[in-house]
């Protein structure tokens, strides 16, 4: 199995044609050979309310990663990416998963230990609650604060979603395991806000991957997207 997350970034004239590519994903999402999971979504601005139009993002979990390169050069995502300002695209392993998106785990695969000390992504995802939606936002500064707290250690955060408001993602991706390790296990902030959410029920429906990044191609932000294994451990 391998997994690609990719980035696309369109100009401000390109905004509409991008948004309308959403409605076309939404009535007749990819097919293509080895693709089993797919998600089409939408950026926040500094994981915030406030969308990012000229950002979006693709999901897709393949059976090789010799189907994932097949599907990226079909006219079909080639019209997709046509006029983007930049697009990137990371290359996954999945390291170890729980919980379910749309009802099932898309990266199930038997447990890794470690990253083979390649940079590590993390994923969540979750429906939230209608109830629980003012208490989940009133939070989110407070999370942007604690990753900006990290930012050696960080080289890539993005907010994304895939219903406004109630579906949401986030990915990000670290120098190493113990970087990740440090901001989740040790932060006495982090722990609270998980916390929170299983006494205040957030979440309908969570999800929670670690991946081993284990390639990457393009930019994004006017940068290289190439990350190299730049473990310490």
């Amino acid at each position: 199995m391998i997994v690609t997350f990719t980035l696309l970034r369109y100009p401000a004239r390109g905004w509409y044609p991008a948004f309308a590519n959403m409605g076309r994903w939404i009535m007749r999402p990819f097919r293509a050979e080895g693709l089993r999971f797919q998600k089409m979504m939408g950026c926040g601005r500094n994981f915030g309310l406030i969308p990012d139009l000229s950002a979006y993002v693709f999901l897709g979990v393949w059976a090789e990663e010799k189907d994932a390169r097949h599907f990226f050069q079909s006219d079909r995502w080639q019209e997709i990416c046509k006029n983007t300002l930049e697009t990137g695209t990371l290359y996954l392993n999945p390291l170890r998963s729980h919980g379910e998106w749309d009802g099932q785990n898309p990266f199930a695969t038997p447990a890794v230990a470690r990253a083979a000390g390649f940079p590590v992504a993390v994923l969540t995802r979750a429906t939230l609650r209608l109830a629980a939606l003012p208490d989940f936002w009133r939070h989110i500064p407070q999370a942007r604060q604690r990753l900006k707290a990290h930012a050696d250690d960080l080289l890539l955060a993005l907010g994304v979603g895939e219903k406004p408001f109630t579906q949401q993602c986030t990915v990000s991706v670290w120098k190493s395991e113990k970087s990740i390790d440090q901001f989740a296990y040790r932060q006495s902030g982090h722990k609270e806000v998980v916390r929170r959410t299983r006494e205040r029920r957030w979440y309908s429906e969570e999800l929670f991957a670690r991946f081993a990044v284990v390639g990457s191609e393009g930019q994004f932000n006017g940068k290289p997207l190439l990350i190299e294994n730049v473990a310490t451990e």
